[in-house]
């Protein structure tokens, strides 16, 4: 699980951990593994994860990521009663375009820098507008967003951790 899907957390769902009730970890779907880094220390860390966290305030939210999954990336937001209510995909065809483009200039470069690549540009110049103009960086997440995402999965990682400890597809 990236720090940008736990920011979107804290940005939309008031997810913190001052404010989380309970943690639901799918254990048939999640799992983490022990595998030995370029120096041969051993790292252990999630390769799938699902979970819906519900908070003190009623929000209930579901993430789900597998990093060995591909490169399609969709986020889903349903009612209540489960049915959908909006869903985004990426890369969508424009970003597919780009990343051919992009795959073409920089060989060797990781595959996700490619599909995020507007973003990144969006982000940078939001920023730079800012620094130059002291005006607010519009829809990019603040140093508390942060703080909070990161928070958050200090949090969330002892307990899934210890709930897949044991499980089958963990290693």
């Amino acid at each position: 699980m990236a720090i940008h899907e736990l920011a979107l957390l804290a940005s939309f769902y008031d997810v913190t951990v001052d404010n989380i009730e309970s943690v639901v970890v799918d254990k048939d779907f999640s799992s983490m593994q022990t595998l030995p880094g370029p120096s041969g220390k051993e790292f252990t860390d999630f390769d799938k994860v699902k979970f819906t966290i519900k908070t003190k305030t009623g929000k209930a939210v579901s993430v789900q990521a597998d990093r060995c999954g591909g490169d399609t990336s969709f986020a889903m937001v349903s009612d209540a009663d489960g049915k959908e209510m909006f869903r985004h995909c990426m890369p969508d065809e424009e970003d597919k375009a780009n990343v051919s483009v992009l795959e073409a200039k920089y060989p060797g470069a990781m595959p996700y820098f490619f599909s995020q690549d507007p973003d990144y540009i969006t982000v940078k110049e939001r920023v730079a507008k800012m620094c130059v103009t002291g005006e607010e960086a519009l829809d990019i997440a603040t140093i508390d967003i942060a703080i909070a995402a990161l928070s958050v999965g200090e949090y969330l990682t002892p307990l899934m951790r210890k709930e897949l400890s044991g499980t089958v597809g963990s290693q």
